[in-house]
């Protein structure tokens, strides 16, 4: 990264399997400075002709040989100046040898023709294939699958103009990068040329091709369109119309206008993810697009905001290489963050940040930890995780509070203009920082980036009264797998008794330190960084009667939050009833759902009783959800009949029916068997009631649930449908047939299906399924499904290896929380009585 060292201390834990080793970026002896492809697609075949013309700039005297990517290919020659060139294929690369040696900044243009069917990269998703698509043909280049269809340079770290000239069946739209500058009438079909006149990476380059419905928008001059599949106009505007004010924003707040042309999005059917930022033409999951109902508590926005964000942070300005990919993620995923304070708020977003975080926490603590930027991995798809997109855009926010927000815009305005249409690395950033702030940050990234883990704080307060002091101390206590200690600020807020506000800032730079506040009269209520600036765990040790004050009387979001979660440990009437009136009375629906997910862990009748009673006076969809998600906690008939309601009450959002079926499931009452195979019927948005009713009846574990299950997962299933009830298999590990339908499930076609498979196999943990495991990490062409293939076999292995059947001790460890909590619950009516 540069010319700097950088000082890597902690690997981290589980990232990197033994035959890993350190990446570092392509140096070809050539740049690519455009490439043009004439197309012809035949959809129905599945296959495509091509001609690619690479325009080829010599970076040093006497280059003789040009190496490009090409996968799966029938080459049918390669020329240059309308010669023959000799060249050798292997199946991946195609190495080309010049007529005559170039001399450096010469140029040469180089044709290629071929035909491939691809295996990546361009996937065409028919209805022979997927009842009830509309034909199309869409590309997906990143990381580097766009060699699967254009002999190419395919690496982020040289940019290019291109061009594509596509001949398409005429009733297809065909769209592409930049600018369309003709369409051509070609009896049955028709051309369709398009050209991005601006320099972008190679993986951005872009191809969808379908029977679409358009509309078309603008924002300050800049032409957009909004392409979905025939028959979902009326869809159009819930997922898109916040669009130009999004563009808005990001320029604003850049301080860079929009730097391309036109903005398109199109939402195509099956696609392996929610969203993809090609320059100009953002590729969309149709999974986006919803109708009214689901509008109550679904949005496009995020997913949205993300990837116009990257117009900007990935695609003006792009990694280096796959290793700095967050230089492209975690600034799209924070800028989607900040769109979100732009558009709902200061506690919409604080809740979007506190997401990240369990987001990456869940990663951290049940897979592994690495490096925000590492070499070291084996295929480029691996470092596109919740390290590089929520951790990441944490480190960011963080940055941001240090130096405060303006200097922060500064720094990405900066960024953008010295490096726009090239790329760069951490490095490149970090002295970007040190330019515009005038000081060092080596210390902050060195802690933060280029080391695995994060802070965890265990923090106790203490009045003495007599010398009129708060002391605060604060330890330490992240584990090895971390930076030994962090030097990080820390704001502290104290309430007095009278209302008055002190608030502290606080650097802490040593593993144990105590501090201290002097104050006039004692404090009412301790809250640590309020609002939400470091990222860091944070282990507050104060008492039940603290906790309540803060979660019931405290104006910030993120201690009300941090208070709703730790009143969960408490076991008390007086914190289920703060949890109930949180649940019902707070302002902000993110603290009603903590409060309502506290009273689920609680786990008492008497906390029982608070949801059902909480559930008749909550509207808010998100907290009726949360609401019906922790009634999944209690196996009883008052619990299941309630749940009955909701799943059958066509008011409702599909979300919370969708929640209420799979914790009706939980209750384990025999008569939720016939409403949940009614439910496995009821239409809603992305079949999300019928994969709640899967779920719940994988919950209820019986014989029929297994048959109605195995139902659902043969083709001519809605593929979400199909990928639910192979996960939901994993519940019944005694029978065969889960086995066997689980490793046919990993040879399908279909990316998610396969997914489902290997998400099963974790669920599972049985030895039986390690020959899958091991086909999948072997032979798998999506390197994702490779990475979660080779995880998986090692934790069933080395389960094995410490001669634990795994499901055996979930199951012991399941009926043990049942039998504690019966005697908790004893033990607090015996004291009642008393």
């Amino acid at each position: 990264m540069g010319d700097e060292v950088v000082y890597v201390k902690k690997h981290g834990r589980d990232w990197a399997f033994p035959d890993y080793e350190p990446n570092y970026p392509r140096s070809p002896d050539f740049r690519v400075k455009h490439v043009k492809v004439d197309l012809r697609v035949h959809i129905y075949q599945k296959m495509i002709d091509g001609l690619a013309t690479l325009t080829i700039e010599s970076v040093k005297d006497g280059l003789k040989v040009i190496e490009l990517d090409a996968v799966d290919m029938n080459i049918k020659f390669v020329r240059a100046n309308g010669k023959e060139l000799s060249y050798y294929y292997d199946g991946k690369i195609i190495q080309i040898e010049l007529e005559k040696e170039l001399a450096k900044g010469s140029t040469v243009s180089i044709e290629i023709a071929y035909s491939t069917k691809p295996k990546k990269g361009l996937y065409f998703i028919l209805p022979e294939d997927y009842d009830g698509v509309v034909p199309q043909v869409w590309s997906q280049g990143e990381t580097e699958d766009n060699r699967y269809w254009i002999p190419m340079y395919d690496y982020p770290n040289i940019k290019c103009t291109s061009e594509l000239v596509v001949h398409a069946p005429k009733e297809f739209i065909v769209i592409s990068n930049g600018k369309l500058v003709d369409v051509k009438d070609e009896g049955d079909c028709k051309s369709w040329h398009w050209v991005m006149d601006k320099p972008h990476a190679p993986y951005l380059i872009a191809l969808a091709i379908g029977l679409f419905d358009v509309v078309e928008d603008e924002v300050d001059g800049i032409p957009l369109k909004y392409y979905v599949p025939k028959g979902r106009k009326d869809d159009i505007m819930r997922s898109f119309s916040k669009t130009p004010d999004i563009i808005r924003f990001f320029s604003e707040y850049t301080g860079i206008p929009y730097p391309w042309d036109k903005y398109d999005q199109v939402c195509v059917s099956e696609f392996i993810f929610g969203g993809m930022e090609n320059t100009t033409l953002t590729i969309l999951t149709d999974l986006t697009l919803h109708d009214e109902k689901a509008h109550m508590d679904f949005e496009s926005e995020p997913l949205v905001a993300h990837e116009a964000a990257h117009q900007w942070v990935g695609d003006l300005v792009t990694t280096k290489d796959w290793g700095n990919i967050w230089l492209n993620e975690s600034f799209a995923t924070y800028f989607q963050a900040l769109y979100t304070r732009h558009w709902k708020g200061e506690a919409d977003f604080i809740y979007d940040l506190i997401g990240f975080l369990d987001r990456y926490l869940r990663e951290y603590g049940t897979r592994y930890a690495r490096p925000i930027v590492t070499r070291v991995y084996k295929y480029a798809t691996e470092v596109f995780d919740s390290h590089a997109y929520p951790k990441g855009a944490l480190v960011l926010h963080m940055l941001k509070n240090i130096i405060g927000e303006e200097l922060f815009r500064a720094v990405v305005k900066r960024y953008l203009e010295k490096f726009k249409f090239d790329v760069a690395d951490t490095e490149d950033f970090r002295k970007v920082v040190e330019e515009v702030t005038g000081k060092d940050f080596e210390w902050f990234f060195d802690q933060y980036v280029y080391n695995a883990g994060h802070p965890v704080l265990k923090i106790n307060h203490k009045w003495n009264p007599e010398e009129k002091t708060l002391s605060i101390s604060i330890k330490q206590s992240q584990p090895d797998d971390s930076w030994d200690v962090y030097k990080l600020p820390i704001e502290i807020l104290v309430i007095t008794d009278s209302g008055k506000e002190v608030k502290k800032t606080i650097w802490i730079t040593q593993k144990q330190e105590t501090f201290y506040i002097s104050l006039d009269e004692k404090p009412k209520r301790v809250c640590i960084d309020p609002e939400f600036k470091v990222f860091a765990v944070l282990d507050i040790d104060q008492g039940q009667e603290q906790w309540i004050d803060q979660l019931l009387n405290c104006k910030h979001t993120y201690c009300r939050i941090l208070a709703a979660r730790a009143l969960s440990k408490f076991k008390s009437s007086k914190v289920i009833e703060a949890l109930k009136k949180a649940v019902i009375e707070d302002k902000f629906w993110g603290v009603s759902v903590e409060a309502a997910n506290s009273l689920g862990k609680i786990g008492l009748s008497e906390a029982k009783q608070a949801l059902l009673d909480a559930e008749k006076h909550v509207r808010h969809p998100r907290v009726r959800r949360a609401i019906a998600a922790a009634l999944g906690n209690y196996r009883e008939e008052e619990v299941a009949r309630t749940l009955i309601r909701i799943l059958e009450n066509n008011e409702e959002s599909y979300y919370v029916r969708a929640t209420a079926a799979e914790s009706l499931g939980k209750t384990k009452q025999s008569f939720a068997l016939d409403v949940l195979k009614k439910a496995l019927d009821m239409s809603s948005h992305n079949y999300v009631i019928t994969n709640g009713a899967i779920r719940g009846l994988a919950e209820l574990g019986l014989d029929e649930c297994f048959a109605l299950i195995k139902s659902r997962v043969t083709k001519g299933n809605p593929t979400l449908v199909r990928a639910t009830a192979i996960m939901a298999l994993a519940k019944f590990p005694e029978k065969k047939e889960t086995f066997d339908l689980i490793n046919e499930a990993s040879k399908d076609e279909n990316y998610r299906i396969r997914v489902a498979a290997v998400r099963a196999a974790f669920e599972l943990m049985s030895p039986k399924l390690l020959p899958m495991l091991d086909r999948l990490a072997k032979e798998d062409l999506d390197e994702r499904i490779i990475r979660f293939s080779r995880e998986a076999a090692q934790k069933i292995r080395k389960n094995l290896e410490k001669g634990v059947e795994y499901q055996k001790l979930r199951e012991e460890i399941e009926k043990i929380r049942e039998e504690n909590r019966k005697l908790i619950e004893r033990i607090t009516k015996i004291e009642a009585k008393a």
